[in-house]
């Protein structure tokens, strides 16, 4: 992906933040004559400074059987906007749209029975810890699921950053943009914090 040094961010854990803010994720698998694209909800896991993604798919998915195959890629697109050129000090600017997006690369690896009945639970604990800890037969009912899926983990290669939040105009412009961010929808007022913590 084409990515300008002015919107190129090297920074690990904003990197990892926006993953973890926004972890639904597209996972990506080259095949003969085109691509797999699967959009899944994932966990990042950091230790030793490896980063590892885990998620499952259906078993009846056909990607499920691209998995191990080759060189997984997975986007995790943060906050977006439409961007006004009114928003800008200089009239002359055009109308664009400010974003942020990490792109992770690496080689994927299914679970077995353990380690996706761990997934399993460590999803539930994380998207729904309230429904997660109802007193319930917890293992069983994780148990029927697992022939219905295919979880994996996938270590991480490269964690690109392409974070494009008008780093390439001046710092009044910033603000400003920023400003009416905040005051419009809920988009953007998610970017307008990002842009606060990234570019301000």
């Amino acid at each position: 992906m084409f990515i300008p040094d002015y919107f190129k961010n090297t920074d690990v854990e904003a990197k990892l933040r926006l993953m973890r803010e926004n972890p639904f994720a597209y996972f990506i698998s080259p095949i003969e004559g085109g691509v797999m694209l699967t959009p899944l909800p994932a966990i990042i896991e950091q230790n030793s400074g490896k980063v590892a993604i885990y998620a499952h798919m259906a078993a009846m998915n056909e990607h499920s059987r691209y998995i191990e195959k080759a060189p997984m890629t997975v986007v995790f697109m943060g906050p977006h906007h439409y961007i006004s050129p009114r928003w800008y000090v200089d009239p002359r600017s055009v109308p664009t749209w400010n974003y942020a997006l990490v792109i992770a690369k690496g080689d994927a690896r299914v679970l077995d029975h353990e380690g996706t009945l761990k997934l399993l639970k460590q999803l539930s604990d994380a998207f729904d810890p309230e429904w997660s800890s109802l007193e319930r037969e917890k293992e069983e009912y994780y148990k029927k699921m697992i022939p219905q899926i295919v979880a994996f983990r996938l270590e991480c290669e490269t964690i690109d950053g392409k974070f494009k939040l008008s780093q390439n105009h001046p710092i009044e412009d910033r603000r400003q943009v920023v400003e009416e961010l905040a005051a419009s929808d809920h988009d953007g007022r998610l970017l307008a914090d990002l842009m606060k913590r990234e570019v301000l």
